[in-house]
């Protein structure tokens, strides 16, 4: 259900050609960052398989699981979603993770985020 909606989603952007082959979109206008290890990585975009984070990629490895915690500015609180994820690829100052199978909450949570940048959209283009 989560990745119809992204997927559906007009607001998601699909300019690139890399973007049409990713299995989930990919969505980078959400104000959030990632705590891995204690250590606080700016998320360049995120779907409901993945995301991409600045970080130093000497501090992770291939096939690596990381335990994480994703943190949303959403219109009236701050939202976290801890889960997990494969490191994927690497390459200077990036780091691309896989999450492992989203539980039903994880899901749930991720489709709170979206729905509030919808409302929050929608509500902008009425004023």
């Amino acid at each position: 259900m989560f990745s119809k909606v992204i997927k559906s989603s007009d607001i998601l952007k699909k300019s690139s050609s890399a973007q049409t082959k990713r299995k989930e979109a990919r969505r980078s206008d959400d104000r959030c960052v990632s705590i891995i290890n204690g250590q606080m990585h700016p998320v360049e975009n995120w779907s409901s398989g993945g995301m991409l984070i600045a970080a130093d990629e000497r501090l992770f490895s291939i096939g690596q699981d990381c335990k994480f915690t994703l943190k949303f500015k959403l219109r009236d609180e701050m939202m976290e979603i801890d889960h997990n994820a494969k490191v994927v690829r690497k390459s200077p100052n990036k780091i691309a993770l896989q999450y492992l199978p989203l539980s039903k909450n994880a899901q749930t949570s991720f489709q709170k985020v979206v729905d509030d940048y919808v409302t929050q959209r929608f509500a902008e283009s009425q004023s």
